[in-house]
């Protein structure tokens, strides 16, 4: 390539750049084959490829240049309003629609008005700033001499420009596109997955990429298993929609893979999304298809991890310059598979910068939905209503996977995804599964602690599990004198202490923990004692007692005892409904060893008025989507909208005072992931407490006055008796 125009500061040239945009392209629309179909407009592949060939054609601007020369900051005005009239030098086409494309590539339209020339405008104008081009003049036509022959080798045809077009300076070029915009004259989803389909390409073009990666087409070789369970059979061969309810341990995981594979297009280029409720275990799901899928692909980019913490604990797991790579490629087009929270899929429909490219991944994905069954109603009514519009909107299909999914729950969904049929795991096969029994034991914990305390000197693997971290506290300093390895696990541990908990909990005597545990850890005990609490909610904190089977598939420790004690303590109310805990009390007081399908009846017997209570927040949900996603406008981002999406989070971010030293040093330095290990989550209702009684500071960010203990957590009760700020 001989331009001298440079586009990126580390000296690609202009030419160079649309090249490898074009090669990106070339590679998505094999991926995305029908967009064309989709969004109802024939020439949507034409027009977005002219819109990638024209679109930083205004980085020739001698300023602009300038600014890639001198590294400096910033140049006080738009490329992409120069690209636009470059557009003029095609023969036919949608050129206003180009223009468009070409024209918000980086910002959204409220951002661009401000470059409008009206009465109050000051400034250099844009007729002086695309003067600035003329020196680039000649070099610029020695890239659109080559438009025919590009043209001919990525879209069939030789299309012809007008080389003795004269660039017009008047402003109305551009300044008229931006009124169209505003008038609503494009097509919603032609200007979405337009938009969604130029900054993908830019974006990977601009990354590095150069091949797109898709998801393997046969699993065969991934999981080579000798025999194959009911619900993985039947998953590998049913199209479209579906919902699995299989206990856990029975090889869900590798049934919605087989389920997804088995469901690809014709190009094999869906994007499979994993989607878990749990940073924990949407961290352990990572390394594990990392694991199965890695030796398969040139690089780590196969699978990609999305959630709020991700970009720490990709830093903790890779050197700088490839865990700079694999965050960079996390939120773009490139990996076939991707864990992630419900909420990273979620906040595309808030129109939140670069939502565009995020609906274009959805479209036609093959979504996992696993552990459906944890979210409260809320989160409930936005997956539920996100699934709806995946599948009737954007043609996706969704595999739902439960082990406790309620019948209320289950047929919101069904009708949802106009799924008939349940996949069930063979009743016959389902008795190897049968591995706890259960007994209610009357009164509280606290009344109750030598029970547990005789398990821990009987040498036993021993699991404590609290509704409230307060109570986890408060039990884990009676018993771990006891036993030499113990821990306590809760949600009020900084990110790096719980980081260290979680890479032991398999080895420990006795872990006293809250919720948390109830994700999919890698850990397996002997017994487990319990608070009470909703069916579901048992049953997952008790899927972390007897998990190994032996080589006769069935459980390696026989039938092992879980315990129920049937009272908890005071603040137990605003954790789970009451109703709900007194009915799972009353139901498996009557069932002595846990068998699957009694554990079926019991859920819904628990669950018989739905989401009881929380009926008006799922319904809330549901209404709130429905505004947010009907309020998408093509080539507009709202801030108001971020605001709105991260309300739905029931947390807040503070550091310790015992930390503040040390955090703020971090971000002093700029080493904003070293920062992020002395992050906790707060609830509202705590934040609001703690604001209150004015123990919550700010500098630079949240500190709470609390004491904190790295084997207890924040105490939330007990003011840190010196601050360690040093004013």
């Amino acid at each position: 390539m001989n331009s001298r125009i440079k586009a990126k500061s580390n000296g690609e040239s202009l030419e160079e750049h649309i090249i490898n945009c074009i090669n990106i392209f070339s590679q998505l629309r094999d991926i995305y084959p029908n967009l064309n179909i989709f969004v109802n407009y024939p020439p949507f592949y034409d027009d977005v490829f002219n819109a990638l060939f024209f679109h930083d054609f205004g980085k020739s601007a001698v300023g602009f240049q300038k600014v890639l020369d001198d590294n400096r900051e910033k140049w006080p005005y738009r490329h992409e309003i120069l690209s636009v009239p470059f557009v003029n030098y095609l023969k036919g086409g949608n050129l206003d629609f180009i223009k468009a494309l070409v024209l918000t590539h980086h910002k959204d339209v409220n951002q661009l008005f401000s470059f409008i020339e009206d009465e109050y405008f000051i400034g250099t104008t844009y007729k002086e700033r695309l003067e600035e081009i003329e020196p680039n003049l000649n070099e610029l036509n020695k890239i659109l001499k080559k438009y025919p022959e590009i043209s001919h080798d990525v879209l069939g045809i030789k299309s012809e420009i007008d080389l003795n077009h004269k660039i017009s300076k008047d402003k109305s070029d551009w300044e008229d596109v931006l009124l169209l915009i505003e008038n609503g004259v494009f097509q919603s989803k032609c200007g979405i997955f337009g938009k969604g389909l130029v900054n993908s390409c830019d974006y990977l073009a601009s990354s590095g990429i150069k091949k797109v990666l898709k998801p393997l087409p046969c699993l065969e070789n991934v999981y080579d298993f000798k025999s194959f369970t009911s619900v993985q059979k039947i998953c590998h061969n049913i199209k479209g929609n579906g919902i699995v309810i299989s206990p856990t341990g029975s090889g869900k995981t590798e049934a919605s893979l087989f389920w997804a594979t088995n469901n690809l297009d014709l190009t094999c280029g869906n994007r499979i999304f994993y989607i878990l409720p749990y940073t924990a275990s949407i961290n352990a799901m990572y390394k594990r298809l990392l694991s199965d899928f890695e030796q398969y692909f040139s690089d780590d980019g196969c699978v990609s991890l999305l959630h709020g913490k991700a970009p720490y604990f990709l830093y903790k797991m890779y050197e700088k310059n490839q865990f700079l790579q694999m965050k960079n490629i996390s939120k773009k087009i490139y990996s076939p598979y991707k864990v992630t929270t419900p909420f990273q899929c979620l906040k595309h429909f808030f129109s939140l910068k670069g939502y565009e490219m995020g609906l274009l991944e959805m479209s036609r994905a093959r979504f996992i939905f696993d552990e459906i069954h944890a979210y409260d109603a809320r989160t409930a009514g936005l997956i539920s209503s996100m699934c709806e519009y995946l599948v009737e909107e954007l043609d996706a299909n969704v595999l739902i996977m439960s082990a406790t999914l309620p019948d209320f729950l289950k047929n919101i969904f069904e009708e949802i995804l106009g799924v008939h049929e349940t996949i069930n795991m063979d009743s016959k096969e389902l008795h190897n599964y049968t591995r706890h029994k259960c007994k209610i034991i009357d009164g509280d914990i606290i009344d109750n602690i030598n029970l547990i305390v005789n398990r821990l000197k009987n040498k036993e693997k021993v699991l404590v599990v609290c509704n409230t971290v307060n109570r986890a506290q408060e039990i884990y300093k009676l018993l771990e004198g006891i036993v030499d390895n113990s821990a306590l696990l809760h949600g009020k541990f900084i990110l790096k202490d719980r980081e260290s908990i979680e890479k032991n909990l398999d080895n420990l005597s006795l872990l006293v923990g809250t919720q948390v545990i109830e994700v999919s850890l890698d850990m397996d005990y002997d017994v487990c004692f319990s608070e009470p609490a909703p069916i579901d909610a048992l049953l997952q904190r008790f899927g972390r007692v007897n998990r190994r089977k032996n080589s006769a598939g069935l459980p390696l420790k026989g039938i092992c005892d879980v315990f129920i004690f049937s009272k908890g303590s005071e603040n137990d109310h605003f954790i789970y409904e009451s109703q709900a805990v007194e009915r799972t009390l009353e139901v498996l007081n009557d069932i002595d060893l846990l068998i699957e399908e009694k554990l079926y009846n019991a859920i819904n017997d628990v669950y018989v008025n739905g989401f009881g209570e929380a009926t008006n927040e799922f319904k809330n949900a549901k209404r709130l989507f429905k505004y947010i996603k009907d309020n998408i406008k093509p080539f507009y981002n709202s801030n108001r909208k971020e605001s709105d999406f991260y309300n739905l989070f029931n947390s807040i971010e503070v550091v310790p005072e015992k930390y503040q030293n040390e955090y703020l040093s971090c971000i002093e330095e700029n080493r904003i992931f070293d920062s992020m290990q002395y992050c906790l989550q707060l609830t509202n209702g705590q934040y609001h407490k703690l604001l209150k009684e004015g123990r919550i500071n700010f500098d630079t960010h949240l500190f709470v006055n609390a004491k904190y203990d790295s084997k207890l957590g924040l105490l939330i009760n007990e003011e840190e008796e010196c601050n360690q700020t040093i004013i």
